[in-house]
């Protein structure tokens, strides 16, 4: 006999024998009218169960809207789901939806679940307090975190499969339960997509065509800055063959598994690999294209100039409010003014604003996805002394 249950598939072997268990968290795989289990354990269904069992676990199709996918994870929240692939699907489900950040918020009844869509929070649904306590639990499971800790702030990464991105995740206590951040990033952008004026794009392509130099991408938190840095790394791999070498903190997105040929540092100061040791490191490994996901110190922006000053092209992220401010950051930090000018090949300043959509049917428009609003990416581009910027959005 086989029964689904909300912890999974019973399977009673012969005669009420030997019952066995296995958590639809633990299913790896199902083909072939057979369970496989992480550890091992096979359970063969007959045709009766075999396609209840394969919805079960799956779960349901992703929504197109906010409304669909709320009323399905409430839904799945109830039914023969283990929290972990509850979990899974929150995180599908608003990668599906375009959003860029999960949060889960407790509250004195519960929590709720809100997506930042638009560079807005935008609620998805309420939990009760046990789902939000299982949801909780399961998340930090995915993350490698330790689930049963609540009372301490923790940070980690969930995995997705087939895709190059991992889900980073933020828990911290609060005074009525845990604060659930997760950010995701999604499929790689091109220079094109992004949405460049024509002329900005144009001048960027230029700049990033010089052999040598620093080419600076500033801007507020949130303004896109390092999907502007990937997108110019995949530009640059297919255009420019070489040796490409990206220092970040964290890894956002894994170029290689996307197809993309650079090679990725992620720093890590507690065991040694900090900004400015693999700066060093970085000018010793012979490398054409140098990515630094965002110059903090002064010793990052003295080896950064300097890898730019000797023989490589080198794209770096720099906090700023505008181009004037970046150049004054890099003083700041105590570069040399001459050889700053000498080497710099422009400043890309970007910023993200939300703005009318302007589609004639919010809840059918496949940008907005119903909100009516949207964010474009306004940018300036600053030129060395001599040549015009450019500002615009396509």
């Amino acid at each position: 006999m086989i029964a689904l249950e909300r912890e999974g598939l019973r399977h009673r072997v012969g005669l009420a024998l030997r019952p066995q268990l296995l958590r639809w968290d633990d299913v790896e795989r199902i083909e072939g009218g057979v369970v496989h289990g992480a550890d091992g354990t096979q359970l063969r269904l007959d045709a009766a169960v075999l396609a209840e069992a394969l919805k079960a676990w799956k779960g349901p199709l992703l929504a197109s809207s906010l409304e669909e996918a709320a009323s399905r994870l409430e839904r799945w929240l109830s039914g023969p789901h283990g929290p972990r692939r509850v979990a899974r699907w929150l995180v599908d489900a608003a990668s599906a939806l375009g959003a860029s950040d999960v949060h889960v918020e407790s509250q004195v009844a519960g929590a709720v679940v809100r997506l930042r869509l638009e560079g807005e929070l935008v609620a998805l649904c309420a939990l009760s307090k046990a789902d939000s306590q299982e949801l909780s639990a399961a998340l930090k499971g995915l993350a490698g975190c330790l689930p049963y800790r609540c009372d301490i702030a923790q940070e980690g990464r969930i995995e997705r499969a087939g895709v190059c991105a991992d889900v980073r995740g933020s828990f911290v206590p609060t005074a009525l339960g845990e604060r659930i951040a997760l950010r995701l990033f999604g499929r790689l952008f091109s220079l094109e997509s992004l949405g460049m004026s024509p002329a900005v794009l144009e001048a960027l392509n230029e700049a990033l065509n010089s052999k040598t130099g620093l080419l600076l991408v500033s801007g507020a938190s949130g303004s896109g800055k390092t999907t502007t840095l990937y997108a110019a790394l995949g530009y640059l791999a297919t255009t420019r063959p070489g040796a490409h070498l990206s220092l970040e903190d964290p890894v956002e997105q894994r170029l290689r598994v996307a197809g993309v040929a650079v090679d990725q540092i992620e720093l890590e100061p507690a065991r040694g690999l900090t900004a400015e040791a693999m700066l060093v490191a970085a000018l010793r490994q012979d490398v054409d294209v140098l990515a630094v996901g965002e110059i903090r110190t002064a010793a990052e922006a003295r080896l950064a100039l300097e890898a730019a000053h000797t023989g490589r092209l080198v794209l770096a992220g720099i906090h700023a409010g505008s181009p004037a401010e970046a150049r004054q950051r890099m003083l700041d930090l105590g570069v040399e003014e001459g050889r700053l000018v000498a080497t710099l090949r422009g400043v890309l300043h970007q910023e993200l604003v939300t703005g009318p959509c302007g589609c004639a049917s919010p809840a059918a428009c496949d940008k907005c996805r119903g909100l009516g609003r949207r964010r474009q990416l306004v940018a300036e581009l600053a030129l060395p002394a001599g040549k015009a910027s450019l500002r615009g959005v396509s």
